[in-house]
């Protein structure tokens, strides 16, 4: 009796596009929530997970969700459809679990995707496109990432886009005490950036945004001035640093506006930042000179991630990951014992009523309080009987399911 896990992932990322193919795949909530619709309607489990890293499809089924993939992407116009990450089975929920725990990002042990996972996972479970297998997976999936924060070395010193662009900035300019930096944005990211500028004592830190009143709570929090967008230009041409982390689905930020900014700056260099996908700087600005443009795959690579980071944390990070597969293991193990148990006691107390039913026809003169004793008699017996027998199938199946649950 083998019984392979019917649960698939496939997608696009930052292992095999370049960012200028992921931004194809940038998806608002409205648009994630009006394809789960048309998940639900079909009858269809689902689940789009779309971050700056990534872009993925998980489902529980027979259903061909690589197709359904493939048609997606050639309608955003990607190129690089036959690129795609494909997993199955359990090496599809281990890839989940690193996924979650930041262990696949491109800022290794990075902290924002287990958010965007559970957002994820909220909006499908809202739209009714998961299923109990999936529910069980994404459980673990979210305990795995909680607990490598908690109780590993890489959950200790966390990391971050925005941490590790600060960072490098930092780097690169020798210092940002005594720096002019521009922060164009105002939610999530633009928050994980100023606080990062703040831990490194950046003191001359302006945040931008298309609507500045919005953006003055956020501003105070971190003792940084604020001003519009439109005010962008004047700026550029004082700054050192720009870092630029919008949800715009545009750039907002031109190559002519650099070009101007280039020409007034006596040749001092201007680094330009661009934290977002899709990209919201004009990735022509490249060829300016004077100005060099860092997008998340310059980042990555500048960055490098793992260099720094210390095989004992890796290897506690892998323990986690390994003692939560065996947990869901065993709970998935239970999804399947769960039904052939129930059916099996269901038919056990209808055969108890049909035999103390006819018990009782055959001894008509007896109490109601006696006709009791002999319904309770066959109830007993049934559960004796039943007893060894659930407890048998249960470890058979335990058994054999083992070696489907345990793929590599």
């Amino acid at each position: 009796m083998r019984q392979n896990l019917s649960f698939h992932v496939v997608g696009v990322s930052h292992h095999t596009v370049p960012v200028e193919e992921r931004e194809r795949f940038a998806f608002t909530p409205s648009e994630i929530a009006s394809l789960l619709e048309q998940f639900h309607a079909a009858g269809r489990s689902g689940l789009l997970l779309s971050t700056c890293n990534r872009c993925e499809l998980y489902w529980c089924g027979p259903e061909d969700g690589e197709a359904w993939f493939q048609d997606l992407a050639r309608a955003r116009g990607a190129s690089s459809v036959t690129q795609l990450t494909r997993y199955e089975g359990m090496a599809a929920v281990r890839h989940l679990l690193l996924v979650s725990a930041g262990m696949d990002s491109q800022i290794l042990g990075e902290t924002e995707i287990l958010g965007q996972v559970r957002r994820a996972y909220d909006m499908a479970r809202a739209a009714g496109t998961t299923n109990r297998v999936m529910d069980l997976i994404f459980s673990a999936a979210l305990t795995t990432g909680r607990r490598i924060r908690r109780e590993t070395l890489l959950g200790r010193h966390p990391a971050s886009v925005s941490s590790a662009a600060v960072d490098l900035a930092f780097q690169l300019q020798d210092g940002l005490r005594a720096r002019q930096v521009l922060v164009l944005g105002a939610g999530e990211a633009a928050e994980g950036v100023l606080r990062a500028l703040h831990q490194r004592s950046a003191s001359m830190v302006t945040l931008l945004n298309r609507h500045p009143e919005r953006a003055r709570v956020l501003a105070d929090a971190w003792s940084a001035g604020v001003g519009g967008l439109d005010e962008l230009e004047a700026w550029l041409k004082s700054a050192d640093l720009v870092l630029v982390a919008t949800a715009s689905i545009r750039p907002v930020v031109s190559r002519t506006q650099l070009l101007h900014a280039a020409g007034g700056r006596d040749g001092r260099e201007l680094i330009v930042m661009d934290l977002a996908v899709p990209r919201n700087v004009e990735p022509s600005s490249r060829s300016i000179p004077g100005i060099r443009l860092i997008d998340l795959d310059d980042l990555e690579r500048l960055c490098c991630p793992a260099a720094g980071t210390p095989s004992a944390a890796l290897a506690e990070a892998e323990a986690v990951i390994e003692d939560e597969l065996i947990r869901l293991g065993l709970s998935l193990r239970g999804q399947v014992a769960a039904p052939r148990l129930a059916e099996l006691h269901r038919l056990s107390h209808e055969l108890a009523e049909q035999e103390s039913a006819w018990a009782l026809a055959q001894l008509e003169t007896l109490s109601e309080s006696q006709r009791q004793v002999v319904r309770q008699m066959a109830e007993r017996l049934v559960r004796r009987v039943l007893y060894p027998v659930s407890r048998n199938l249960r470890a058979e199946i335990e058994t054999s399911e083992l070696s489907s649950f345990e793929e590599p």
